[in-house]
């Protein structure tokens, strides 16, 4: 079996005592040689930065993936890898899935060859959505928060514009979005009423034509308004 080892050190997060970069290069060597295995690269790295970009080491590590260069890839502790959930699990889809690589982890006892190695990464994988959806589902609190204050937030919506960085309602954009929630109301689906709306020359929030998208987005930013007015 054909294994790489691959140790990295932050800088600018406190690190495990005992987990500097010699002392993880050591645990990989160690462990290699108990499974017999031919340790046929150590990458090592220190980081200085959180970003996940421009890690030239990991960077061979995954090169040397691309072309079938070893068999597993063994590291002292998954956050060696990234602290980012979601980088992690990017990592662990290309090496794993698509160029069919081992993972182990040493310290969680992690081991893709086996089943309960294949349930970690199943649980990753489920985590990585649920933070993205989390992380989305509280941006669009946020933006709706500030909208309903009347802050600015990007571009002004369908039927508002921004004087003093406060919104104020545009008269003729507002009948058409209650032309939109009546048409909607009356079971006209998004697709149906984005034609009307460009049948009759009714121009979007930039002149352009619109889609069923932008009509759902008039609709629902409207309801939602009109839902926090009566709050």
């Amino acid at each position: 079996m054909r294994a790489i080892g691959y140790a990295s050190l932050n800088t600018i997060n406190a690190q495990h005592p005992q987990l500097g970069l010699p002392d993880q290069e050591q645990l990989i060597r160690d462990y290699v040689r108990k499974r017999g295995w031919e340790l046929t690269a150590l990458y090592s790295e220190i980081k200085n930065t959180n970003s996940d970009l421009n890690h030239p080491q990991l960077e061979k590590v995954r090169k040397a993936a691309v072309r079938r260069e070893f068999d597993v890839l063994v590291i002292a502790r998954l956050d060696r890898l990234t602290r980012n959930i979601r980088y992690l699990n990017a990592v662990i889809a290309e090496l794993c899935l698509k160029h069919d690589v081992g993972l182990i982890s040493i310290e969680e006892g992690l081991d893709t060859s086996v089943d309960s190695g294949q349930l970690a990464i199943s649980i990753i994988d489920i985590f990585t959505k649920w933070d993205s959806k989390r992380i989305s589902d509280r941006t669009r609190e946020i933006i709706a928060k500030k909208r309903e204050r009347g802050e600015r937030v990007g571009h002004a919506p369908f039927g508002y514009t921004y004087q003093n960085k406060k919104l104020v309602e545009v008269d003729g954009e507002q009948k058409i979005a209650e032309l939109i929630r009546k048409k909607r109301d009356q079971g006209l689906s998004y697709h149906k009423i984005a034609r009307m709306l460009n049948e009759d020359s009714i121009a979007s929030k930039r002149g352009g034509i619109w889609y069923a998208e932008t009509v759902k987005t008039v609709y629902q930013n409207l309801l939602s308004r009109k839902k926090a007015v009566n709050e």
